[in-house]
């Protein structure tokens, strides 16, 4: 592939992310209050997928890992086998902190270790 388009796709998709993962922040504090909104969970879970679909199309393996693992416990509490609970939403809240980190590497060209 074309160097440049892959600054590109890889651009645009930092800009898209960042946007993502900024309101997730915020919605994962939402949650923390209130671990029963269904859309709250359901918000959370599309962010975290869509980041990782993007993740995927790039090739970036080690954060279509990191957002599918998170995924899997929002699903769990969407499906209403979980609830979000302190331990949990601190899972989601680290898997967040690295996700930021793993956009910084890729925004600095830097390798993204896998987890």
């Amino acid at each position: 592939m074309d160097p440049t388009l892959d600054s590109e796709l890889r651009d645009d998709f930092l800009v898209e992310a960042g946007e993502l993962v900024q309101r997730l922040g915020e919605q994962l504090v939402a949650l923390e209050a209130s671990p029963r909104d269904v859309e709250l969970l359901n918000a959370v879970f599309r962010a975290f997928h869509t980041v990782k679909g993007g993740a995927g199309f790039l090739g970036v393996e080690p954060m279509v890992q990191l957002c599918h693992h998170a995924e899997d416990l929002l699903n769990e509490a969407r499906n209403g086998a979980l609830l979000i609970d302190t331990a949990r939403m601190d899972a989601l809240l680290e898997a967040l902190d690295l996700l930021n980190a793993m956009m910084a590497a890729l925004a600095a060209g830097a390798a993204i270790i896998a987890l």
